[in-house]
């Protein structure tokens, strides 16, 4: 007689089969990124309690007791009770990053859950490329379950930042909301010696945060992220570029654009930025479509000319600056 957890697995994999092409894999747990979005879908619309229950009942038996798949969403469903109970919780909310020659640390949430700005960019965003690990994909679930439920514990941990480092505001995800927003910029007003930046296709929220009175922190700098709904409608860019800081200097620094380029003879994924072709190919494609000279995006942060990343660098000019990177034509 078929057990209740071969069911499950069969069940399961019925309605969201891997996609995994690596025939080198063997007997690994491969999730599908439809099961992600279904796990992800059924998580955010519970409270941490319940969704920790959730897991547990209609996920976690499917899963083999082995697998990286299933030690993680075990350590997701601790978390999120923990979460609800105010007590230690399983993951640090804060990744640490660099290369020695730039340490800094960053916030992620999950893509296209918190992005009310997305256009077209969820069509490559690179985002979801990385929960073919499940590490990536649980850290965002759990941040995002934190700025609904518990932002308290991202506040805590805020504050024990090291002095005077570089923060990125977001990697993966992006301002969900009026409230996340502030929640942000109040805390960046709490570290006047942090220096954070980020990328954003929310533009609709930073204009209404203008509108409605309220100021950005002078320690923030953004940069307007291609592929937001917003930056064909009339305006829109425009009215981001002129905000300005409580320093009175510009909120926005400049673009961060994809570009579509032809990449025969350009090897994939990260090998493709020790390539100069590709970088050559990437400043042309930015300039017919910009109209001017951009900085092809090395790849890795810190690996920019000069000492730090240009994307964290302040605007010193009304010229706004135009860094880019190649995607599939």
């Amino acid at each position: 007689m078929t057990s209740t957890n071969t069911q499950r697995i069969r069940r399961l994999k019925s309605r969201f089969p891997s996609r995994n092409k690596n025939k080198k894999a063997g007997n690994k747990t491969i999730v599908s990124r439809d099961l992600c979005h279904h796990i992800a879908r059924e998580v955010l619309k519970r409270k941490p309690i319940l969704a920790a229950r959730w897991l547990r009942a209609a996920i976690l038996p499917a899963l083999p007791r082995r697998s990286n798949w299933y030690r993680e969403l075990r350590k997701l469903a601790y978390s999120l009770d923990a979460m609800s109970k105010g007590k230690d919780l399983a993951y640090s909310i804060f990744g640490h990053d660099g290369n020695g020659k730039l340490p800094f640390v960053f916030f992620s949430a999950l893509p296209q859950y918190t992005c009310p700005g997305a256009g077209d960019c969820l069509e490559w965003c690179y985002s979801f490329k990385a929960w073919r690990h499940v590490s990536p994909f649980t850290r965002q679930l759990h941040n995002t379950m934190l700025l609904q439920h518990a932002p308290e514990y991202i506040a805590k941990e805020w504050q024990s930042l090291p002095n005077g480092i570089e923060v990125r505001l977001y990697v993966d995800g992006d301002f969900d909301s009026a409230q996340t927003l502030s929640f942000w910029f109040n805390l960046c007003r709490e570290r006047p010696d942090l220096h954070i930046y980020g990328y954003s296709k929310s533009w609709a929220l930073f204009l209404e945060h203008k509108q409605n009175g309220n100021t950005f922190p002078a320690n923030y700098i953004l940069n307007l992220s291609s592929g937001s709904k917003y930056e064909n409608l009339p305006n829109y860019a425009a009215a981001m570029e002129e905000l300005k800081r409580e320093d009175n200097e510009y909120l926005v620094r400049g673009y961060f654009v994809a570009v579509h380029i032809d990449c025969d003879g350009i090897p994939r994924g990260a090998k493709r930025y020790s390539v100069a072709e590709y970088h050559a190919r990437v400043r042309q494609a930015a300039k017919e479509q910009y109209g001017q000279m951009a900085l092809s995006c090395p790849g890795e942060c810190g690996n920019c000319p000069g000492a730090r990343q240009q994307c964290g660098l302040d605007r010193n000019s009304k010229r706004m600056v135009l860094i880019a990177i190649g995607v599939h034509g």
